[in-house]
């Protein structure tokens, strides 16, 4: 009994001693739940935890085989600088060094054969835009084209007659000038200022992103060819000054423009004030059966970064109340379809008919405009054909035969174009014959 009692006492002790330990040891490990501070590094816990995500996201980066899909190497991101109240400035530059051969073409077959060669830059731009707050986009570009071009007093291939004999010196021109308020996203804007009016496909591209070396040459037909028509002091290139609403609806199936611009003001009478008559109005619809087209500009190839087929029609409308109105109608399809590695087949048609009344001198004139190309992935390689035909009430048909090579080596950034064209007036004696290599580098 006393040997139990010492045994038990002995144990108590010992509880309490181990006890008394146990006390005096967690003092020291009272800093560890402060220490826990720390410890709640869950969020460390959860950087691998992200980090662990981090590769799921490069493996939800599968919408990036869109741009794998493409033959061509992503385009280069513009000079940018962004602030924290949404706005941003972008500087690009367009240059575009050429050679030319052109073999003159003479109705009547006089005058001296054989053909001339030109080294000059068909475009050199330098381009401004960006947004302001979030709810404006602005941009803004200068061309001075064909500089350096020394401009003959004759007609050449390409239909152009002047009697100018000394070479384009540099200058600047405004080429583009608009602003853009996203009053609801993609579905409404407003576009104000000097731009290329809703007219055809071809006819709303961008210079930068051409399929072939340049725009069909009939495009604008109503607008520069006749840019005395519109009382322009200088060819406009198809543009006008004005505004335009213009939106994607049905989940991007269907493109809307509609437009007002300035067009010919009527001159001053005794008796009457100056530009009384209405503006010009423009308009265009574009059905989109696969990707939209986005942007203000239009591209003649995404070069495999797009799913593209579309079907567009275009009016153009003008009068004065005393004349017989300048009319312009106009249909369009656009095929730009990736097949994967094989490449891009891409073709075109535009069908414009103008008529100018009695409002402006043109005459009655229709005009088929067409290009198929194919960009082989392996070789970033595009043959390309293109023809079109003109129609002129009373007067002769015009017809372009072309066809040639672009190199896509940087895609739309840097590019090399080689074209041939053959140009043939109907009841003419000899038709004319142009050679064209261009060299593009762009980036915006």
């Amino acid at each position: 009994m006393h040997r139990t009692r010492t045994l038990c006492t002995a144990v108590v002790v010992f509880a309490v001693m181990t006890g008394t330990a146990a006390a005096q040891a967690n003092p020291p490990e009272a800093p560890v739940p402060e220490a826990a501070p720390p410890a709640p590094p869950p969020p460390p816990a959860e950087v691998p935890a992200a980090a662990a995500p981090a590769a799921p996201m490069a493996v939800a980066a599968p919408p990036a085989p869109a741009p794998s899909e493409s033959p061509v190497p992503p385009a280069q991101a513009a000079f940018k600088i962004e602030t924290p109240n949404k706005s941003s400035v972008k500087i690009g530059l367009l240059l575009q060094p050429q050679f030319q051969a052109t073999q003159a073409r003479f109705p009547a077959g006089a005058g001296p054969s054989g053909y001339s060669y030109d080294l000059y830059i068909r475009r050199t731009r330098i381009l401004v835009g960006g947004t302001l707050f979030g709810a404006f986009d602005y941009f803004v570009d200068t061309d001075f084209p064909n500089l350096f071009l020394q401009n003959a007093s004759f007609t050449d291939a390409m239909g152009v007659t002047t009697a100018n004999a000394v070479k384009n010196t540099p200058g600047m021109n405004i080429q583009d000038a608009f602003i853009t308020w996203k009053a609801m996203g993609d579905m409404f804007k407003i576009d104000a200022g000097y731009m290329l009016p809703p007219i055809a496909h071809n006819a709303v591209q961008g210079a930068t992103t051409l399929y072939g070396w340049d725009y069909f040459f009939y495009t604008f037909r109503g607008l520069s060819a006749a840019n005395q028509f519109f009382g322009a002091s200088a060819s406009p290139v198809g543009r006008d000054a004005g505004f335009q609403l213009r939106g994607l609806v049905a989940g991007g199936i269907v493109e809307y423009r509609l437009g007002l611009f300035q067009g010919l003001r009527q001159v001053a009478t005794p008796t009457e004030v100056r530009a009384r008559n209405m503006f010009r109005t423009t308009g265009r619809v574009q059905v989109n059966l696969m990707d939209p087209e986005t942007g203000f500009f239009y591209a003649g190839s995404y070069l495999g970064t797009k799913k593209i087929l579309s079907i567009g029609g275009s009016f153009d409308f003008q009068d004065t109340g005393s004349t017989t109105a300048y009319k312009y109608f106009a249909g369009d399809v656009l095929v730009d379809q990736p097949l994967g590695p094989a490449g891009v087949f891409t073709a075109q048609v535009n069908v414009a008919h103008w008529d100018g009344g009695t409002f402006i001198p043109l005459p009655k004139s229709t005009a088929v405009m067409g290009e198929v190309g194919f960009l082989i992935g392996a070789a970033r390689l595009s043959p390309i054909v293109r023809v079109e035909h003109l129609w002129v009430t009373n007067a002769n048909d015009d017809t372009y035969l072309g066809g040639g090579l672009a190199f896509w080596p940087y895609g739309h950034n840097s590019n090399l174009k080689a074209f041939f064209t053959h140009h043939s007036v109907e009841n003419a004696a000899n038709s004319g014959n142009q050679f064209n290599l261009q060299w593009q580098l762009y980036f915006f």
